[in-house]
């Protein structure tokens, strides 16, 4: 298992060396702002494939992307202005946002599509050198707790993975908050008080 601490000083490399492996079809663990994830080319069916077999979850459960900006939001997803202004107000931060579906993509065989921009420096910098959404769905098999602290990642996830990457406690200690913009609705909301959307506008 290889494991690599971000720091100031190796920062960079850990983006350069985490963007290589996902152009080759690699899977690691990394820290975002709310949890730790998995990752890989979220284009990818045979990387899309690698994580559903570390989680435990079948081809028909979708998996949410992080991607570098909302141009690239824009590009897998169908968004108007109600949308788009939503998205510009909370992200990057700790929210999923769920949207119809522009672009067929292996992480997701519905019609939607769920998408972060996390508030973490090391996700955007990686996001921007891959150029590509990143599968990010939580760094646990189905049914356990999200770990929020690189040592709390199950050893056999670690161990299933090509790289794993510490990056200490995250910023939010908790899974993102998501909502579906498609159907206005709020889907998972964390325990800690949020500001904003908890009224969402019916259609």
């Amino acid at each position: 298992m290889t494991v690599l601490k971000i720091n100031e000083d190796d920062f960079d490399a850990a983006v350069d060396i985490a963007a290589a492996l996902l152009k080759n079809g690699g899977t690691m663990v990394y820290p975002t702002d709310t949890v730790y994830g998995i990752g890989a080319d979220a284009a990818s069916p045979e990387a899309v494939g690698k994580i559903r077999a570390i989680k435990g979850i079948g081809d028909k459960k979708p998996m949410s992307v992080m991607v570098s900006d909302l141009n690239m939001i824009d590009y897998f997803c169908e968004t108007g202005v109600w949308e788009d202004i939503i998205l510009r107000k909370y992200l990057p931060g700790p929210y999923t946002f769920i949207l119809k579906k522009a672009r067929d993509i292996p992480a997701s065989d519905t019609g939607t599509l769920g998408v972060r921009i996390p508030d973490s420096q090391f996700c955007q910098a990686l996001c921007m050198k891959f150029g590509r959404p990143i599968v990010t769905t939580s760094a646990n098999p189905t049914a356990q707790a999200p770990p929020t602290r690189f040592e709390d990642v199950d050893k056999r996830v670690l161990g299933a993975v090509d790289l794993s990457i510490d990056g200490g406690q995250t910023k939010y200690g908790a899974a993102s908050t998501v909502i579906d913009l498609v159907e206005r609705r709020m889907l998972r909301q964390n325990d800690r008080e949020w500001i904003g959307l908890v009224d969402l506008p019916e259609r």
